[in-house]
């Protein structure tokens, strides 16, 4: 089950799998991501030229410059703009036909659905303010200014298992690219590996802890004769930190002492003491 032959979609995550692959170790930001997505848009698309994007922005200027002549007040000896419009919607920068579609679109479907599929990974940094030479003014927030979230292709690292391979996340990329599977049935199947590797996971530390219940068992069978006093480790399990590193040397004290008043015949009363 893919995506139809006319959603976006795929386009767009073989631009962010391109992108990212030869960006910066820290990442890149949604808006460098644009700034990269559309260059190779043009390379890729000669005949596109960016009259779409001069001309939304002539007719901003247009509309900017006529809510300044209509709607300014004097103040200082400048004109200050009223925009009563509060509802006016912002000029989309990505040209039609771009997979990106807009930059809303970008942040809620492409690079979420990557995320959620633990194919990218979000960080932030703290963006930090620059003051001109000639400013005069002091940083006063003390802060380094406010954070700025990078995007990055995430290098997942799994553990060998018997049973349950590696989940192939290069294939996974594929698929996604080529439309040969839709993200949904991606994601199914990816937590479907999960689980069956973290339960495998889980039985091989299992096993592991009984193991090491079995040679624990084999040396108190080896220590059946032990002189008294001594205990193993298992025996001396239920004890905390603290008491376990001392336990050793106060089991010698006590058997020292246990030697040698049983070289002076008194053991029996000595015992009686050290059992009260």
């Amino acid at each position: 089950m893919s995506l139809p032959s006319k959603s976006p979609l795929p386009k767009a995550f073989g631009l962010i799998h391109q992108i990212l692959q030869s960006s910066p170790v820290e990442g890149l930001s949604t808006k460098e991501i644009i700034k990269e997505g559309l260059k190779i848009y043009q390379i890729e698309n000669p005949s596109y030229n960016q009259q779409s994007s001069s001309s939304s922005s002539s007719t901003s200027s247009s509309t900017l410059t006529t809510l300044i002549g209509e709607n300014s007040i004097k103040g200082k000896g400048k004109n200050v703009l009223i925009n009563n419009n509060k509802n006016q919607k912002g000029i989309n920068i990505i040209p039609e036909g771009h997979p990106f579609i807009s930059t809303s679109y970008l942040k809620s479907r492409v690079l979420a659905t990557l995320q959620s599929q633990s194919l990218l990974i979000k960080t932030s940094q703290q963006k930090q303010h620059q003051q001109s030479s000639s400013s005069t003014s002091t940083n006063t927030g003390g802060g380094g200014g406010k954070p700025i979230f990078l995007w990055k292709l995430n290098e997942i690292k799994q553990s060998n298992l018997n049973n349950i391979p590696k989940w192939d996340f290069n294939e996974h990329w594929k698929k996604l690219i080529n439309n040969e599977q839709s993200p949904g049935k991606l994601f199914f199947n990816l937590n479907k590996n999960k689980e069956l590797r973290k339960k495998e996971e889980f039985e091989r530390s299992l096993n592991n802890f009984q193991n090491k219940i079995k040679r624990n068992n084999q040396q108190i069978l080896q220590w059946k004769d032990r002189k008294p006093f001594l205990t193993t480790i298992l025996e001396r399990s239920h004890l905390n930190k603290r008491r376990l590193e001392k336990r050793p040397k106060k089991e010698r004290i006590r058997l020292n002492l246990f030697e040698s008043v049983n070289n002076n015949g008194h053991q029996n009363i000595i015992q009686d003491t050290l059992n009260a």
